[in-house]
């Protein structure tokens, strides 16, 4: 529901890159690749009109046990907001996280497929983004019972990932 409050509002406007760090081991061969990546997106700018995201990317491969590669890669991504009514801040947070990994996403998929085959590894497929929905909220009630356990809470965005 946060997320719609804010995607219905807002347009992007830009997305580039704006650092990128990225390293191999030219010793390490073939054998099984193992990649690993983690990502955050967060806000780092906002006016009554615009909100701009960045999203950090932290990739690795190791073979056998031995790191082959590595890099980090940061997208911002500017978008511009209508209406006139304020957003709550919770929902402006979800909108960057979930929204800033699923623009960025496929750039990073292609800056990663092309790294690693540059790199001479066989190029890197991330594969698609899905998001896993929250569970429904359950609002308490006053006829509650006592003793009867809390609802769990919905994950976080990382755990949404």
């Amino acid at each position: 529901m946060a997320l719609g409050r804010v995607s219905s509002r807002a347009e992007l406007r830009n997305i580039r890159l704006v650092e990128v760090s990225a390293r191999c081991d030219p010793k390490t061969g073939g054998g099984t690749l193992e990649a690993n990546l983690d990502n955050d997106c967060e806000v780092v700018g906002r006016e009554s009109k615009t909100l701009q995201v960045a999203c950090n990317y932290r990739f690795s491969v190791n073979a056998t046990q031995a790191k082959a590669a590595e890099a980090t890669v940061k997208y911002l991504l500017d978008y511009e907001l209508g209406g006139d009514e304020p957003f709550a801040a919770e929902d402006i947070e979800e909108f960057a996280f979930a929204n800033g990994t699923l623009h960025s996403w496929p750039f990073v998929r292609e800056f990663l497929y092309g790294l690693t085959s540059k790199m001479g590894f066989p190029p890197y497929m991330l594969p698609a983004f899905h998001f896993k929905p929250k569970p429904p909220q359950i609002q308490p009630t006053e006829e509650k019972l006592a003793g009867t356990p809390e609802p769990a809470a919905a994950p976080s965005p990382e755990e949404a990932k």
